[in-house]
């Protein structure tokens, strides 16, 4: 899981700031600490939004306060009274709500009657609300209605329900990834030709245009390019979400499934 928080946080995209920093296996063969400590401070300078960066305060920026940033990206409800720990519940949630509307009838079906059984079995201090037996997902992923459980049964629940989603979507996704892969020597064939065909369209209609547009090009060329670097240069300090919020679903993901009970962050 280290590995896959430093591929994340250090391989590199299409930011030039990227190519100042070393490569992910240089940072995974520095000792222990090192290796945490080149994280944490990676996990900032990218959580952080442009104007700290640039103000060099990069590595003041709290965990708490990158989630609070996330939430607003996300539009996700909050409060500024809860805890890293629930903001960070909530992002994970958040984002597994997204995968399960995606999911077919059947796997959520299926899914509903897992997790139905490991509630079940669970050796809870308190009798689980009667709604929440019949449906434990849709009440989860409300958000919001994970406060009316008890706080004792929160976390608990929590931690079974995150179980059985993140293990049931990684055997979907890896399932599907497997289908598309042996279906697609098959469609292969059709799919060339639809490719050759809408390719010789293209070119025709491209080549009509080609007169018109360099000659507008030609007018505007400068400004687009002065426009595209002062972007790309504000896009390099900026907060990078695409890396950020990948982080936090995995810190999540690994305290909801490993830890007995919620641990302050």
């Amino acid at each position: 899981e280290l590995e896959h928080l430093t591929q994340i946080l250090f391989c590199r995209r299409f930011n030039p700031l990227d190519y100042w920093q070393p490569d992910p296996i240089d940072v995974q063969s520095q000792d222990w600490e090192t290796w945490l400590d080149a994280l944490e401070q990676r996990f900032r300078f990218l959580a952080a939004d442009g104007i700290t960066v640039l103000r060099g305060g990069a590595q003041n920026v709290s965990y708490q306060q990158i989630l609070l940033q996330v939430c607003r990206y996300l539009k996700i409800p909050y409060s500024r009274d809860m805890s890293a720990t629930d903001l960070e519940a909530e992002i994970f949630l958040h984002l597994i709500g997204k995968a399960w509307k995606r999911l077919p009838a059947s796997e959520k079906q299926a899914l509903t009657r897992k997790i139905q059984t490991v509630l079940a079995q669970s050796n809870l201090p308190q009798p689980l609300p009667v709604q929440w037996q019949h449906n434990p997902v849709y009440l989860l992923l409300k958000g919001s209605s994970v406060i009316a459980v008890n706080s004792l049964l929160k976390p608990l629940i929590l931690r079974q329900v995150a179980q059985q989603l993140s293990l049931h979507l990684a055997t979907y996704q890896a399932a599907r990834a497997a289908a598309v892969r042996g279906g697609a020597a098959a469609a292969s064939a059709v799919q060339n030709q639809l490719a050759l065909q809408t390719a010789k369209q293209g070119i025709a209609l491209s080549a009509a245009r080609y007169g018109a547009v360099r000659t507008a090009l030609t007018l505007v060329g400068p400004a687009l390019w002065a426009w595209f670097l002062a972007d790309l240069g504000w896009r390099a300090v900026a907060t990078n979400y695409t890396r950020v919020i990948p982080v936090i679903f995995t810190l999540a993901q690994i305290r909801l499934t490993r830890a007995e009970c919620w641990e302050p962050i």
